[in-house]
């Protein structure tokens, strides 16, 4: 049976390179606490994202007079007064059923 010595030699070459890098983090870190300045993240945002954001807050908010209105019609459905129109009904399901055909 052959043993194949190339993995050892990966296992080397990758266990110098993680030591290099512990050694670099190590002065990076040394040399942060030396400056005394805080570090911090930034972050940058696209006015696309900015918009979507403004768009999410907004729609997140309860319209004025929503609550009121909701109810009332749980008061109407509750003591049996609250009434369906057939016709806007109809009208509604003809409608949407035209913008799904095109």
């Amino acid at each position: 049976m052959k043993i194949d010595t190339t993995l050892q030699y990966i296992n080397q070459s990758y266990a110098a390179n993680n030591a290099n890098a512990n050694t670099t983090a190590n002065t990076s870190a040394d040399q942060g606490k030396q400056s005394k300045e805080p570090l911090s993240d930034s972050i940058n945002l696209s006015a696309t994202t900015r918009e979507l954001q403004k768009i999410s807050a907004a729609s997140a908010e309860e319209p004025m007079g929503r609550a009121d209105k909701i109810e009332a019609l749980k008061l109407q459905v509750q003591s049996n007064q609250y009434t369906v129109n057939a016709e806007q009904v109809a009208e509604k399901i003809i409608g949407s059923i035209m913008t799904e055909v095109g």
